[in-house]
């Protein structure tokens, strides 16, 4: 599979990492697995900028109904997607329309900008 992850389950963290042709089948497994794992509803950074998204726009609108459904309660669960490519833009741009309404949920150039986020984020908890 093009894709890897590691959790931190103390920070309810996720880190996954896309290179290659990424499919709806590859991203449905990424997500089942999650489940078994214990980390449905986790703050995600997904990296997809060494990867091509091999999506359609069903496919996003059916993973940003799963996204939007596994938000937790009492938690943020907010979802970070680095993509660098024109055309992961708009696909990203698309996912983050249909899911930033019930979970927070922004596109980033780099995985730095994606942790900056989560520590404005997280600041007004640190007060």
């Amino acid at each position: 599979m093009p894709l890897s992850w590691t959790i931190d389950h103390g920070e309810r963290t996720i880190v996954a990492i896309a290179t290659g042709s990424l499919t709806r089948q590859d991203l449905d497994a990424y997500l089942t697995a999650l489940v078994g794992q214990g980390a449905v509803g986790y703050r995600a950074i997904f990296d997809a900028s060494r990867a091509h998204l091999d999506l359609r726009s069903g496919d996003l609108t059916a993973l940003s109904q799963v996204v939007r459904a596994r938000k937790p309660e009492g938690f943020d669960g907010a979802v970070a997607l680095v993509v660098t490519s024109e055309a992961e833009r708009e696909l990203a741009a698309y996912f983050v329309g249909r899911t930033a309404e019930s979970r927070l949920c922004r596109m980033f150039r780099g995985v730095a900008e994606a942790r900056a986020w989560y520590a404005e984020l997280d600041a007004p908890t640190r007060r």
